[in-house]
């Protein structure tokens, strides 16, 4: 009996170890699969926000680039980039336009319409005339040195042979975009020949510009001074200013004009300017 009852407790004792064992494998696994699916969702949030982080930076990176593309210019940026404009010699299929007569060039003088002072005693008078003078030289035969806006030029000719070429009606100014020929010429707002006058050449002595080649008296005394000096020399004189212009655009543009002469054809000088506003 007592082996009977060993027996059965043994079997007990087996079949209990034997459910605590599938009891614990059970809860194990649930709870494996429990921890399982936690993680998963987890790594699933996770990724997602990752993946909508990840896609909210390209879309704006590519917002930026876009913006970069597509924002223009300021007005400021443009009109620098425009204002950068460089003179120089003129392009040569401008200068090629141009056919020199064989009058050499001379007395050539860049420089600006203004004022000047001068003392008369006590007194300090002032004057208008022509200023801040600087001497120029022509190259491929008659062709200015370029000029900026608002500048002016002067030069002188033998009369005698200048009067020979014919007709002073002849001579006409022309002017053209230096990159817009086809445009055709300027009908307004460009150079005319004539700007300066003696006085304005003759300064008052004494002058603040320090220039010796001067007279005393009034502006039409003075204009009578240049005049026989001329005279004397046997020089025509010719001056123009780079005038600005409404017309012109924002930044300014390169025009390329020649003195013509309808009859033979040909150029007394010609230059190239910078037209602004």
């Amino acid at each position: 009996m007592f082996n009977q009852y060993s027996n059965s407790s043994k079997r007990f004792h087996s079949i209990l170890q034997k459910s605590l064992l599938i009891g614990c494998i059970g809860v194990s696994d649930l709870s494996a699969g429990m921890f399982d699916s936690i993680s998963n969702v987890v790594e699933s949030v996770k990724s997602t926000s990752e993946q909508k982080l990840e896609n909210t930076l390209s879309v704006h990176s590519s917002s930026q680039e876009l913006g970069k593309r597509q924002v223009p210019k300021s007005n400021s940026q443009s009109s620098q980039s425009t204002a950068s404009i460089k003179l120089g010699t003129p392009d040569a299929s401008l200068i090629e336009l141009t056919e020199c007569t064989d009058l050499e060039l001379s007395n050539i003088i860049l420089g600006y319409d203004g004022n000047y002072t001068f003392k008369n005693g006590f007194k300090k008078e002032k004057r208008s005339g022509f200023i801040k003078r600087e001497k120029g030289k022509a190259s491929h035969g008659c062709i200015l040195p370029s000029l900026n806006s608002g500048q002016t030029a002067y030069l002188e000719v033998d009369s005698k042979k200048f009067k020979a070429l014919g007709n002073s009606n002849s001579w006409t100014m022309q002017c053209v975009r230096s990159n817009n020929l086809d445009a055709g010429v300027l009908t307004n707002e460009y150079p005319r020949e004539g700007f300066l006058s003696g006085k304005a050449m003759m300064l008052h002595c004494g002058n603040s510009e320090g220039i010796k080649e001067c007279a005393k008296g009034s502006n039409s005394s003075r204009s009578g001074a240049w005049k026989k000096k001329l005279e004397k020399d046997g020089k025509k004189m010719f001056s123009f200013k780079a005038i600005k212009a409404t017309l012109a655009p924002k930044g300014g543009e390169k025009v390329y004009c020649q003195y013509y002469n309808s009859d033979s054809g040909k150029s007394l000088f010609a230059f190239e300017y910078l037209r602004t506003k």
